[in-house]
């Protein structure tokens, strides 16, 4: 099903004009599309600057992969966004739902619109310029290779006390308790043995190599 929210919250009418200033660009999403199951999610999201970023995998523990397009990439994909008239876009017939079936949102935001939310699923009828739209999300989706290593944290990790991890070498799993003043330095206690350590916050990822798991 899709379920249409409008935002009455405008991007300034400069943002994609040459020249203008765009100090936020890194962090102005133009497009974001989501879908996810109880346990997966995929997201790919375009920033005003280009940028290109996308998060596939389980929930919380997320593999990510970024690309860059060129200005005149960039302005092209906009135009193809801009010609699409989601004005009239209606819900269609709800498609099948259950545990296991992924649940999408787009959400778009062009200069000088509203803000555009969609909800459906992925066996819902879709009318043909939204239809459009998400053929044009898929595109974005396929230019990035996500960083993904067996073993690998994922790309955008930031501990959390909570945080299980498992250590490089002989694979034993630490929570992560606490951090020290300075925020500089992390305390982890062993849950497969008694062990108590410390390390430095930059040294992360040349200690530790799975998040297991994360409190919510």
């Amino acid at each position: 099903m899709i379920r249409s929210r409008t935002v009455l919250a405008l991007l300034p009418l400069a943002l994609l004009l040459p020249g203008a200033a765009q100090a936020d660009d890194r962090s102005t999403e133009i497009l974001r599309y989501e879908c996810r199951t109880d346990t997966v999610r995929r997201e790919t999201t375009l920033f005003a600057n280009g940028t290109i970023r996308l998060r596939r995998g389980k929930i919380g523990n997320e593999f990510m992969g970024l690309a860059e397009l060129g200005q005149d990439a960039l302005e092209g994909y906009v135009n193809r966004l801009s010609k699409e008239d989601l004005t009239n876009v209606t819900s269609p017939v709800p498609g099948p739902e259950g545990a296991w079936v992924e649940r999408c949102t787009l959400r778009l935001q062009l200069a000088g619109q509203e803000l555009r939310s969609f909800e459906f699923g992925p066996f819902d009828p879709l009318q043909l310029n939204f239809a459009h739209v998400l053929q044009i999300a898929k595109e974005l989706e396929k230019k990035v290779t996500v960083v993904k290593d067996k073993d690998e944290l994922p790309a955008d990790y930031d501990p959390r006390p909570g945080d299980v991890l498992k250590r490089i070498g002989d694979g034993l799993r630490f929570r992560i308790i606490a951090f020290t003043g300075d925020n500089k330095g992390i305390e982890l206690e062993g849950l497969d043995q008694p062990l108590e350590i410390y390390i430095n916050r930059n040294e992360i990822r040349k200690k530790f190599t799975v998040l297991v798991s994360r409190e919510q």
